[in-house]
């Protein structure tokens, strides 16, 4: 029979999250805070297509204030947060962040559809992937350490997890840098409507490249979903949410744009570049839920 010394007691509940099942309620101010959180990356879609375009002197200050009140929810979330927990904390924190930058997408609408007024907003353009690379590196990282907390509990599916994401980032990155500084560049060059030949084979290679990155990010948000259940962090509604939403997502990527609507519509907006951080997003919300309910 194996002893458990005072001293390894102490060391194994100081490190220890308890499971779904046992949480306390939260306050009223964390409870909005949360309700908050959850709407930001919807409330975004909707006025990137619905409003469109704005000048920045317009969305700046609307995403600075919403900024603002992101991190006031995260104050009341964290306020309690227990001193011993930063790893768990410091991977939901990093898993959010990339969404407290993409609301400002929200005012910049979606990308020009031609090559005109893609140069005449070339700075925001360049604006644009820059953030966008910025967050999916955040994201990257937060999935690392979610990875290093999980690896005592549940190993399979958070290195699955941690894999896939090893391997689409690099290929994420150099996609926003295409688009953010490649473009522009070529679109400066063009002095006639015909595209070079050289241009139509690199837009089918990037074409496959984005593909391939936005179902390997989908793919690792339904392994990490997996492994916080299997480890007993997420309840089997949720891991079952998770993980059927990112498997759907990722086979909708798969679809080509020459479908037939509503599947050519369904398969654009699951590969918007912002879009694949969304359920790393709401995992994070959801881990920095269960450090605020056990203070």
């Amino acid at each position: 029979m194996s002893k458990e010394t005072p001293q390894q007691s102490i060391i194994t509940e100081k490190f220890t999250i308890p499971p779904a099942n046992l949480r306390p309620g939260l306050s009223w101010a964390q409870r909005i805070s949360l309700y908050y959180f959850r709407s930001v990356p919807f409330l975004t879609i909707l006025l990137g297509f619905g409003v469109g375009h704005v000048d920045y002197w317009w969305y700046l200050p609307v995403w600075l204030t919403n900024t603002i009140m992101m991190a006031a929810a995260m104050y009341q979330l964290l306020r309690y947060r227990p001193s011993n927990n930063q790893l768990f904390t410091t991977a939901a924190l990093l898993l959010i962040t990339p969404w407290i930058i993409f609301p400002v997408f929200g005012g910049m609408g979606r990308p020009p559809q031609t090559v005109q007024g893609w140069l005449e907003l070339e700075g925001e353009q360049h604006a644009r992937f820059n953030l966008l690379i910025i967050g999916g590196s955040l994201a990257y990282l937060g999935t690392a350490l979610l990875y290093c907390w999980l690896r005592n509990k549940e190993k399979i599916f958070a290195s699955l997890g941690l894999g896939l994401m090893t391997l689409g980032m690099p290929l994420f990155v150099i996609n926003m840098a295409y688009w953010g500084s490649f473009l522009s560049e070529a679109f400066r060059n063009f002095k006639t409507a015909h595209r070079p030949d050289w241009y139509l084979a690199l837009r089918e290679l990037f074409f496959l490249i984005g593909t391939v990155e936005v179902s390997l990010i989908y793919l690792a948000t339904a392994m990490f979903a997996l492994a916080l259940g299997k480890a007993g962090y997420f309840k089997a509604a949720a891991v079952r949410t998770y993980v059927i939403v990112s498997l759907c997502a990722a086979l909708i990527n798969l679809i080509p744009p020459s479908a037939p609507d509503p599947f050519s519509t369904m398969s654009y907006l699951v590969c918007i570049p912002a879009i694949p951080f969304i359920m790393l997003y709401l995992i994070g919300v959801n881990l920095l839920r269960r450090v605020s309910a056990h203070p």
